[in-house]
């Protein structure tokens, strides 16, 4: 760990106090990370991007970044655990028209919420 804490960070732009994403910004403090955000982007496919090209390291979801791992173009690096868990809402408007993708894409995520108790969906992680 002591050997990335001079490295520059990407980041997202909610990465800062008071924010979605401010236990990573914590977390930097805590760990005692001198290194600059050099560039963030609301974006995870930017964010990933200029991670992927070198501009620094960054935090990404695990999920996203599983074949990239596998097929060795980014590396995990330290800590092992997770930093963040962060909380996804999702909201639509019932009375608007949806067209077939965006229904689609929100039958999708009410089937996949349906396997899951309410308890289940709130506790946490």
């Amino acid at each position: 760990m002591e050997d990335l804490l001079a490295e520059n960070f990407v980041s997202f732009t909610s990465d800062q106090i008071g924010d979605s994403l401010s236990p990573l910004t914590v977390f930097r403090d805590q760990r005692g990370f001198t290194g600059r955000i050099v560039a963030a982007s609301p974006s995870l496919d930017e964010v990933r991007r200029l991670i992927f090209v070198g501009y620094g390291i960054g935090c990404l979801p695990e999920h996203i970044v599983r074949d990239d791992l596998t097929q060795q173009r980014l590396w995990r690096l330290p800590p092992e655990e997770g930093l963040v868990d962060v909380d996804v809402d999702l909201l639509w408007h019932r009375g608007r028209k949806m067209n077939a993708a965006e229904q689609a894409f929100l039958d999708g995520m009410e089937r996949t919420m349906q396997r899951y108790s309410l308890p289940e969906r709130l506790a946490p992680r």
